[in-house]
């Protein structure tokens, strides 16, 4: 191979920090279907081969370096392809480089597979791997693992199908050293909008958080680091990430399945984002984003994960909304407690179980209160980057990335994101007294319009926040919805 060819520099420089390019090595026995994989046992996942280019080096030496401790094989019996190039931060960013590596020989396969596991029994082996264990894996074995979340990202499923068609083709040796088989430069953005522009319900989420384009950018800059060289988060990265939120380790799978609305065992930016935004004390729990969040706390508690919440995960839902108000229900009490809050949705027995759909109606009705209480952190996003400026938190990866500016543009290469933000007040608000707004009130300002007939039906409620929105609430009293005292009680 003509080594002239990839010798283009694989850093960039950023504020005086050299960042350097990811390089991930693809290796597929097409004999026998399987991929090479590396448990990657302190964060928690199976993945390709991977490391980080150091200074001065070239693609193949560092594509080399990363070969001679994982196969035994011949130097001169491969091909080198470049497969892709991931670009996730054009700014003062990395950019993650996939190369194909392919025997030119049977020998050369021979000689990769000696010594090494021709696959793993997934119930019995997953958990006892070691770290840096070697392993080929067939593709219908990486789908069973991605089910259990043990990869370090999905890209081994999700570029499945471009990396076979590769590996099956047959392209001319002579073109070896320059074929690049296909580029993914994926820069999808996040926009700022004025605060009259609502396109859907997770814009509207993110608002009401009053998630800045700056605190996003921060927010990408943590998941980026914490997920490199892969663009999924898993579960045990995930861990790390919300530990730094101040959330119980104990419940780190809950808010997991939580923020995981697709089910796929891996999240994306987007994912993350709207997560934290379900959680941040500062969205309101009225209107659209209520019924969002609400959609968060079904699956929190939905332990089995099918939209069918059962009497026991309804009991610790209730004995949650007691503990937030100071209550200790056990027993007997929290039986009879959560059976009585059961029968508000229409079910008559502890056999039945709760539709999500049922749920939303509920707590959309006033039926069923105490949700505004569940499911959130116990300080803003903002104020824990506020405090954490002077001392940041270490990275999960070996280096550090430096903050855009507030006007960069954030990309993320997994999802093309179209969230637009803006601060929900700009102007700081003065408080309307000297009353502390963390002291107690003999009064509950009102959040809703019920209208009654003079029988006692209800016929329509609506809620102040939807109005807002609408233009219909200016002036003074929209001065109350941009403080908890606004956010509805539910």
């Amino acid at each position: 191979m003509d080594q002239k060819c990839l010798s283009v520099s694989n850093s960039h420089i950023a504020d005086g920090l050299s960042l350097h390019d990811y390089i991930v090595g693809v290796i597929y026995d097409k004999v026998k279907d399987v991929y090479l994989m590396i448990n990657y046992r302190q964060r928690g996942g199976l993945w390709f081969p991977f490391t980080e280019c150091r200074i001065n080096e070239t693609s193949l030496q560092t594509v080399k370096r990363l070969l001679d401790p994982v196969v035994i094989y011949d130097y001169e019996q491969i091909q080198l392809f470049k497969v892709c190039s991931t670009k996730t931060l054009p700014f003062k960013g990395r950019d993650v480089l996939f190369y194909a590596i392919i025997p030119k020989s049977t020998h050369a396969i021979s000689a990769w597979l000696s010594g090494k596991m021709d696959g793993i029994d997934i119930e019995r082996q997953i958990n006892t791997l070691q770290d840096n264990s070697i392993v080929w894996l067939t593709t219908n074995q990486l789908k069973s693992i991605s089910k259990l979340s043990r990869l370090l990202g999905m890209e081994p499923l999700s570029l499945n199908k471009q990396f076979k068609d590769i590996f099956h083709s047959t392209i001319k040796l002579n073109n070896i050293n320059s074929a690049v088989i296909f580029e993914e430069v994926k820069i999808p953005q996040i926009e700022t909008i004025s605060k009259t522009s609502h396109n859907n319900s997770a814009e509207t989420l993110v608002l009401s958080a009053r998630f800045t384009s700056t605190i996003q950018e921060k927010l990408y800059e943590e998941y980026h680091n914490a997920v490199l060289p892969s663009d999924y988060l898993n579960l045990e990265t995930f861990k790390e990430l919300i530990s730094r939120k101040g959330l119980e380790s104990q419940h780190s799978i809950d808010y997991f399945r939580a923020f995981d609305s697709t089910q796929r065992n891996y999240l994306t930016f987007l994912d993350y984002l709207l997560g934290l935004a379900a959680l941040d004390p500062n969205t309101q729990h009225g209107g659209v984003p209520a019924e969002q969040r609400c959609r968060y706390i079904f699956r929190y508690y939905n332990i089995n994960n099918n939209q069918r919440m059962t009497f026991e995960e309804f009991k610790l839902m209730i004995k949650d909304i007691h503990n937030n108000k100071g209550e200790n229900l056990s027993g007997d009490r929290l039986n009879d407690q959560a059976l009585q809050m059961f029968r508000l949705f229409g079910l008559r027995s502890s056999d039945q179980t709760l539709s999500l759909m049922d749920f939303l109606s509920g707590v959309g009705q006033l039926r069923f209160r105490g949700t505004s209480v569940l499911f959130r952190l116990s300080m803003s996003i903002g104020d824990i980057f506020q405090r954490s400026s002077s001392s940041p938190s270490p990275s999960i990866t070996p280096s550090t990335m430096m903050m855009p500016s507030a006007t960069s543009n954030i990309i993320t290469s997994n999802r093309n994101l179209n969230i637009k933000t803006m601060t929900h007040r700009s102007a700081i608000q003065e408080p309307l007294s000297n009353m502390s707004v963390d002291e107690s009130h003999p009064y509950e300002i009102a959040t809703h319009i019920v209208k009654v007939k003079k029988t006692g039906v209800v016929v329509d409620i609506t809620s102040l926040y939807d109005l807002e929105i609408a233009g219909a609430i200016s002036g003074s009293t929209a001065l109350f919805f941009d403080d908890d005292n606004g956010k509805c009680d539910r």
